[in-house]
């Protein structure tokens, strides 16, 4: 299919790896005549077991190729399937959910590799789990479904009678089942942002296999890329990045260091914010050069950021929120599972962290939640209504409306009628911003019922799969656990819908992401201002505006010097008195505009001002300057 697609309009293939199980690893250029244009890179599929979004990614490749309206100026990259060897998984006879690529691994670090996989021991082509009755079990069959195994609760007086498996035996008798299969990496977690370095299905390090190489390689041999789409499990279109992260640079409390207090005569009792230390480094630095953020971070060894930046989560938010309309625009239903937050070591957490741009993610299925029936709460309000209200309208429902609103929606014990009260008072928040908070938390599970992901799984098996998405356990004489029960949720039942709703996912949601690229940085000069000094001599003042909807660099992006900077470079020839032939423009928000000053000698009657960078297209005026 991507064959067929790249024979066709302004279009490349770029093969970047082969997987070790001999598979290419191929991007599509969409744009090849554009030379000087931003670029976006859309990757699919990382982990290879969300069969859909290597769907996704060639229908937008097909969109983009049926209308030139978001191809005029803009490259396109798109990579629907970087991890072939776990992709073929879904169309083998046995299907495991695997999301490893062929590359030899020896995970339990014995005298071989790749010995103990999964067998399909009940011959229904799928690997479930298996329970065992066993007295050091630490699961339960569940009350509330005999489907469902929970674990065993001691402080309820509970006590563990089976233990879990993955369907299999132990092949290399070693008393562990199924923990050496046949790979791999997973290349969906092994990106060099917060590599888990604990997890074997990550590899040793980053880069290790060579689709991740190559997807690296290709990313950075291309400074023009300023944005990133990831289509898979997580969704930045809908929830914005998740902080919460220990182990980062805390910006808003530094600690300046004692042997750089005493060579710039600073207290290092005290601790300061990041804009106080670039104004104290301000002072102390020669004329003319820039103190960023990175500068600081880089110079005082606070380390590695692993939380977003507030500035950027601005701009997430506020998508979010369109996003959100968007679809309820379109009739599109979002009351579904949340999205799973992305991994450390994923594709989309790297491209924001390390590159430095905004980074987008979207998964185009999730099973739909169990919409619950309320039950004795009388005539409590609903979120929707209160979502509605002015602050005055929300406290005239009196506390007994209002608790009874909180219990109806699982609102956490810190969330009592008094205290919403006194906050509706106080204008700290109003009626919106509480629902949108409740709808951000995760909900608290109920006393004695299934979890709210297992009730979704469960009814979308039974009503949508036709039973099909969960194997009834049945008993199976195994030939070193003796009596076991085969049985589970089937792979893939999570991510991938019916066939013929896929067409329908992705007609409503992928033309967001379209959206979405017109909203990058635009520069441009739109003023120029000239003063003659006399003598030759002018003092040239030329406005440099950014009149996209996204900063440029991201928050991000100035923290870590990603990616390439805007330049203004002026007529080499010129005398210059105060600035520079090449001037970095620095960090410009969405719809912002900044002057930049020289002064200048010069007995030209022109001056040539041009916009470079390696992500943006050039920009080129002529300002004059005398007669």
């Amino acid at each position: 299919m991507l064959k067929k697609i790249g024979s066709t309009g302004d279009t490349k293939l770029h093969q970047v790896a082969v997987s070790p199980g001999g598979k290419p690893v191929t991007i599509l250029e969409i744009g090849t005549e554009l030379d000087d244009a931003p670029a976006i890179f859309v990757g699919a599929n990382f982990e290879g077991n969300v069969p859909l979004s290597t769907e996704g990614a060639l229908y937008l490749a097909q969109m983009l190729l049926d209308s030139s309206k978001y191809t005029e100026n803009v490259k396109w990259y798109i990579m629907p399937q970087p991890n072939p060897d776990a992709s073929l998984d879904y169309f083998a006879d046995v299907k495991t959910g695997k999301t490893t690529n062929l590359l030899v691994i020896n995970n339990d670090a014995d005298e071989q590799t790749d010995e103990d996989g999964p067998e399909d021991l009940n011959g229904d082509g799928l690997i479930t789990k298996m329970r065992v009755k066993d007295l050091e079990g630490k699961y339960i069959v569940s009350k509330n479904d005999a489907r469902i195994m929970d674990a065993a609760d001691a402080k309820k007086g509970e006590r563990g009678e089976y233990k879990l498996y993955t369907e299999g035996i132990d092949n290399d008798n070693d008393g562990e089942y199924n923990e050496d299969g046949i790979g791999g990496v997973n290349v969906g977690i092994a990106f060099p942002h917060l590599f888990p370095y604990t997890n074997k299905e990550a590899g040793r390090y980053s880069g290790e296999t060579p689709e991740v190489y190559g997807i690296l390689r290709f990313i950075f041999d291309r400074p023009n890329i300023a944005m990133v789409y990831t289509l898979g499990t997580s969704n930045f279109c809908l929830v914005p990045p998740k902080g919460g992260r220990k182990g980062g640079a805390n910006l808003e409390n530094i600690k300046i260091p004692a042997r750089y207090g005493r060579m710039f005569n600073i207290d290092v009792s005290k601790t300061y914010t990041m804009d106080e230390v670039i104004e104290m480094f301000k002072e102390r630095v020669p004329a003319g050069m820039e103190v960023t953020p990175s500068m600081v971070a880089g110079f005082l060894g606070l380390g590695a950021a692993v939380n977003p930046q507030d500035e950027d989560l601005v701009f997430y938010k506020k998508y979010s929120e369109d996003y959100k309309k968007y679809l309820e625009s379109k009739n599109f239903e979002t009351e579904r599972l949340d999205p799973t937050p992305a991994k450390d070591g994923s594709f989309e957490l790297w491209a924001y962290y390390h590159l430095g741009v905004p980074s987008f993610s979207m998964n185009l299925f999730t099973v739909p939640k169990v919409k619950e029936e309320k039950k004795g709460n009388g005539d409590a309000v609903s979120l929707e209504e209160v979502e509605k209200m002015s602050a005055e309208d929300f406290v005239a429902l009196g506390e007994d409306k209002i608790n009874a609103f909180l219990k109806a929606n699982n609102a956490p014990d810190r969330f009592t009628a008094e205290s919403m009260i006194k906050m509706m008072e106080s204008g700290r928040v109003t009626p919106k911003q509480m629902v949108g908070m409740m709808k951000q938390m995760p909900k608290p599970e109920k006393e004695g019922e299934l979890s709210v992901k297992d009730k979704a799984l469960l009814a979308y098996s039974d009503k949508d799969m036709q039973g099909n998405g969960f194997v009834a356990w049945e008993k199976v004489d195994h030939p070193t656990l003796g009596d076991v029960e085969i049985g589970g949720y089937v792979p893939y039942l999570e991510t991938t819908p019916k066939a013929e709703l896929i067409d329908s996912l992705a007609s409503v949601q992928l033309p967001w992401l379209l959206q979405l690229s017109t909203q990058l940085p635009k520069f441009d000069i739109v003023d120029s201002k000239v003063t003659d000094m006399d003598g030759g001599i002018y003092k040239l003042e030329i406005y440099i505006a950014n009149t996209g909807d996204l900063p440029f660099p991201t928050s991000m992006g100035q923290r870590n010097n990603q990616p390439a900077p805007v330049i203004l470079v002026l007529d080499d020839d010129l005398e210059f008195l105060e600035g520079r032939t090449r001037t970095n423009v620095g960090n410009l928000g969405a719809n912002q505009v900044k002057k930049l000053s020289w002064l200048i000698k010069t007995n030209k009657k022109a001056v040539t001002a041009t916009i470079e960078s390696a992500v943006f297209t050039d920009v080129v005026k002529q300002i004059n300057i005398g007669g």
